[in-house]
C-alpha cells in the first residue's frame, strides 16, 4: 500500500515547484525526490512524488497521469517506496537508459540521446 509515485517523461527543465503545483490538487505531500544525472547532478527526468495518505496517491494516480507538464505527456506509476540512491540516472553516463539511446530530437530533454549526441560530435570534428 505504497503512497508513492514514479513520475516519469518530465522535461529536464520542469522544476521541484511545477511538480508541487500540480500534484499538490490531489493532496498533501509529504516530500518530492527530483531524478538527477549520477554524473553532473542535474535534473534528468524523472522524480518521486511521496503523499502522506493512500488515498492522495491514488488520487493523483487517476486525474494526473497523461496530463501535460512543460509540453510533456507525463506518466505516473506506483512506486513501492523510495530509497536514498534511486534518485539517480542509471544510464551508462549518468542519465536515464531511455534517453541514451533516443534517435529523435527532443527539446525538452536536452536535444538528441546521448550515443546519437557524441556520434554527432565525432562526425563535426573529423
Amino acid at each position: 500500500m505504497s503512497t508513492t509515485l514514479y513520475i516519469g517523461n518530465l522535461s529536464f527543465y520542469t522544476t521541484e515547484e511545477q511538480i508541487h503545483e500540480l500534484f499538490g490538487r490531489c493532496g498533501d505531500i509529504k516530500r518530492i525526490i527530483m531524478g538527477l544525472d549520477k554524473v553532473r547532478k542535474t535534473p534528468c527526468g524523472f522524480c518521486f512524488v511521496e503523499y502522506y495518505t493512500r488515498t492522495d496517491a491514488e488520487m493523483a494516480m487517476r486525474y494526473v497521469n497523461g496530463t501535460r507538464l512543460d509540453d510533456r505527456i507525463i506518466r505516473t506509476d506506483w512506486d513501492a517506496g523510495f530509497v536514498e540512491g534511486r534518485q539517480y540516472g542509471r544510464g551508462k553516463s549518468g542519465g536515464q537508459v531511455r534517453d541514451e539511446y533516443r534517435t529523435d530530437f527532443d527539446e525538452g530533454r536536452m536535444g538528441y540521446g546521448k550515443i546519437v549526441s557524441s556520434k554527432i560530435k565525432t562526425r563535426e570534428s573529423i
